[in-house]
């Protein structure tokens, strides 16, 4: 039976207070992200920008879900640790859209012109995903599931990062929506992934309550970045 009330995160009202403030701030930024996306996605006639706005529905859709399980972990008795993994699933299809608009604006076919070493680290960021998933409904949270979705958080960066630094080093984009939508995407991934990240103090001996009090800030930080980037798809959208 699932019961009803409160239930502090880490024991502390204040840090659940900011958790609820915050996990509810990016539930509702994520649906709208979603949402404009979707319409975006709908509305557009270049088919070659359908991914993208596929992958940006997709990461609305699972920062949602990660807001809507940490508020029912707050109000219910269920516990869903592994609400983690979408999280960590939204920060691997953020470094995913990045690359997208790289080979977008490059006319590049995404499959055809990607080395065999791209394609094998790509396949092993999406088992690191599920395999975190997997882990964290088997066992919960642990050192090891936070170790392997900060590593995982660091490196979804760190090849997001590669592709948005090769991309603003061209003139390619510059001026247009895709530059401006590239700008807007990168604060989301990085505060996506830290809020991941943060996590791996806590093998190394750092109180728990203390990653929790960095990691809310991060979160509402995705949140904030997720509005400018829901104002810049409304934008488009009204443009089309």
């Amino acid at each position: 039976m699932v019961e009803f009330g409160l239930y502090n995160v880490a024991g502390n009202p204040n840090l659940t207070f900011i958790f609820f403030v915050g996990l509810t701030i990016l539930m509702v930024l994520g649906f709208r992200f979603a949402y404009y996306a979707y319409r975006n996605r709908a509305s557009t006639e270049l088919a070659s920008q359908v991914p993208i706005w596929s992958h940006l529905l997709y990461i609305g859709v699972l920062t949602t879900v990660f807001g809507a399980a940490g508020i029912l972990e707050i109000v219910t008795s269920w516990q869903l640790p592994y609400k983690s993994a979408a999280m960590l699933g939204a920060t691997l299809l953020l470094a995913f859209a990045i690359r997208q608009i790289h080979y977008t604006a490059t006319s590049a076919d995404s499959g055809s012109r990607t080395h065999p070493f791209e394609r094998l680290a790509r396949a092993v960021f999406v088992a690191a995903v599920i395999l975190q998933a997997v882990l964290l409904v088997q066992f919960g949270e642990s050192d090891l599931t936070a170790t392997l979705g900060s590593l995982s958080a660091l490196a979804f960066l760190a090849y997001g990062l590669a592709f948005y630094h090769d991309q603003i080093s061209t003139s390619r984009l510059q001026g247009t929506m895709l530059d401006s939508l590239l700008r807007h995407l990168l604060p989301i991934l990085s505060f996506a992934a830290l809020t991941g990240i943060v996590n791996l103090a806590i093998p190394f001996g750092l109180d728990r309550i203390v990653v929790l009090h960095v990691q809310v800030v991060f979160i509402i930080m995705t949140a904030t970045a997720l509005m400018t980037g829901t104002i810049k798809l409304r934008q488009n959208l009204a443009s089309l």
